[in-house]
């Protein structure tokens, strides 16, 4: 009698041979999803530092120009002949400058000042109290 496909039993060696290949499908299977998974975690950490890096170089832009607008103010010519009376009592060769006590700053004017000519030298401030100076304006100096 002959025997048909259909009438044949499965041997043992295949039926060993079936989770031994599912086994292995299964662990390559795992293999493949961890490392899978490990590149993706790589390329979205990679992404997020990329991300950082651009808004710190964007922040640094922005005080790159700003500290370019205010080296350009400072360095203008009114900034500087303003920075050279305030702080090296410069003049030009018309004016007078007025320093008043308390004040770290100077103020200048061109021409005449209070009646004053140019050419003229300004009288120490007065030593007297105020309350007596106004007694010596209106009486007459005693």
């Amino acid at each position: 009698m002959l025997k048909t496909g259909a009438d044949k039993k499965p041997s043992l060696k295949t039926l060993v041979k079936w989770p031994v290949f599912l086994l292995a499908n299964a662990a390559l299977l795992l293999v493949i999803g961890v490392s899978t998974v490990r590149e993706t975690y790589r390329g979205w950490t990679v992404d997020r530092e990329i991300h950082a890096l651009e808004a710190q170089a964007k922040a640094l832009e922005g005080k790159k120009l700003q500290l370019e607008s205010l080296t350009a103010e400072l360095l203008s010519p009114d900034r500087v002949e303003l920075e050279a009376r305030a702080r090296l009592g410069l003049k030009k060769p018309e004016e007078r400058v007025i320093i008043l006590q308390g004040f770290s700053t100077t103020a200048s004017w061109t021409g005449d000042v209070f009646g004053q000519s140019a050419g003229e030298v300004v009288q120490e401030p007065d030593s007297r109290s105020n309350p007596k100076r106004w007694l010596d304006y209106f009486f007459g100096k005693s």
